[in-house]
Order: structure tokens, then C-alpha cells, then sequence
């Protein structure tokens, strides 16, 4: 009887570890969707900068093309407009890496994302497993014990039946000595089964 509450014991334990381990990947799913989105509305926010930038490069270029018209007059006007054709290149290749970058930082993200669904996915299929063994073993536990219970009333009752054909009282319990064989076989029927 002991064993069998030990090993009931022990199933609850591996249970409520299952159950915390589940909800513990469930959390870091969460935490990933949120890392997730907050990264997306960053990635809108530098979209929404990249498109304020394309408009100033417009506007850039149309201040350039007025340069240009006023090199004709002065080569003064010519070496300042050079110099800004100059910033507006650079502005350009830091923003193409800019897109690149956060391309990069988008890949990355939903990789993780995926890991993180399947690792979630994983957790749910190994708590529905030790969700089924615990019923099995709850069940078969259950049976155990109502087998315990017939085999000590047939026992009591033999006992009972001993007594009055003999007249003589054995000096142990029909409960004790079924509980002792059924606990020394329940170990045995462990041993083997490992």
C-alpha cells in the first residue's frame, strides 16, 4: 500500500512538473510574440522613417537640380552643390544599410518565432502524454486497490469459515498478510517490468 502511494506520489509530481514546464513554455511563447511585435512596430516606425527620408531625398534632389541651374552663374554655388550631392550619397547608402540591417533583424525574429511555436507545440504534445500515462496510472491504481479490497473480504471470509470449522483464530490479519502478498508482488511485477 505504501508503494502504491509512493508511486502515486511520484506521479504527481512528474504531473505537476509536466504542468509547470507547460505553462513555463507557454510564458516564453507570450514573451516571444511580444518581443515579436514590439520588433514589427519598430520595423513600422523605420518604415515610416524611410519614407520621411525618401520624401527629404526628393526634396534633396529637386534642391540640387536648382544648384545645378545656379552653376551656371557662380562656381561658388557649384562646389556647395557638389558637396550636398556628396550628403545626399551618404545619406543614401547609411539608409539602404539601415533596410538591410532590419531585414536581417526581421529573419532573425521569425526564426525565433518558429522555434518558439515549435518548442511550445513540443511542451503541449508532452502534457497531453503525461496527462494520459497519470489517467492510466490513476485507473490502474484504482483497480489495484479494488482488487485488495475483494481479496481481503474473500480472505476474512475464509478466515471466518476456518474458525468455525476448526475453531481456531490464525495469529494475523486476512488485510495484513493480502496487503504483504500484494505489496511483495506489485515489487516483483516493478522489478521485472524494469
Amino acid at each position: 500500500m505504501d508503494a502504491i502511494k509512493k508511486k502515486m506520489q511520484a506521479m504527481k509530481l512528474e504531473k505537476e512538473n509536466a504542468i509547470d514546464k507547460a505553462e513555463q513554455m507557454e510564458q516564453n511563447l507570450r514573451d516571444a510574440e511580444e518581443k515579436s511585435s514590439k520588433q514589427e512596430e519598430e520595423i513600422s516606425t523605420l518604415q515610416k522613417r524611410i519614407t520621411q527620408l525618401e520624401n527629404d531625398l526628393d526634396q534633396a534632389t529637386e534642391n540640387l537640380t536648382e544648384a545645378t541651374t545656379k552653376l551656371e552663374t557662380s562656381e561658388k554655388a557649384q562646389s556647395e552643390a557638389e558637396e550636398e550631392v556628396k550628403q545626399l550619397s551618404r545619406r543614401l547608402q547609411l539608409l539602404e544599410e539601415a533596410v538591410e540591417t532590419n531585414e536581417e533583424r526581421l529573419k532573425t525574429t521569425t526564426a525565433k518565432l518558429d522555434e518558439a511555436s515549435q518548442a511550445a507545440d513540443e511542451s503541449e504534445r508532452q502534457r497531453k502524454v503525461l496527462e494520459n500515462r497519470s489517467c492510466l496510472d490513476d485507473d490502474k491504481i484504482e483497480m489495484l486497490e479494488e482488487m485488495l479490497k475483494q481479496a481481503t473480504d474473500t480472505a476474512n471470509e475464509s478466515e471466518r469459515k476456518f474458525d468455525e470449522v476448526c475453531g481456531f483464530k490464525p495469529n494475523y490479519n486476512a488485510y495484513e498478510f493480502f496487503s504483504c502478498f500484494l505489496g511483495i508482488r506489485h515489487g516483483a511485477t516493478r522489478m521485472t517490468s524494469l
